[in-house]
């Protein structure tokens, strides 16, 4: 198991919920297109936070740039990747019932 994995934990699963709940309140109120942006944004803001607070100059920053992109754009595309393989596999459940909850008038 990667380190990675290891992060998979309660306390992963119950931040990822919160996030995604947000974003499900946001989505009804600004469109479920604009709030996957606004979701994506966020997080290249808050990772680019993250791969800052890890030197302590700029200088520093510019020599670790190209690993810090490498490394959150393929760990985006790997967990994007399952998620879509996940809707794929699980499609008539997960759609059928953000269908039945559109119509209902709640969040997804």
């Amino acid at each position: 198991m990667s380190t990675d994995e290891n992060m998979f934990d309660d306390e992963f699963v119950e931040a990822t919920n919160k996030l995604i709940e947000i974003a499900n309140e946001m989505g009804g109120k600004y469109g479920d297109h604009k709030m996957g942006v606004a979701f994506i944004y966020a997080a290249a803001r808050f990772n680019a936070y993250i791969a800052a607070g890890s030197v302590t100059k700029a200088e520093e920053l510019v020599d670790k740039r190209d690993k810090a992109v490498e490394y959150f754009t393929d760990r985006f595309r790997q967990l994007f990747d399952g998620n879509l393989a996940d809707y794929i596999a699980n499609f008539d459940l997960y759609m059928g019932e953000a269908a039945e909850e559109a119509s209902a008038g709640t969040a997804h």
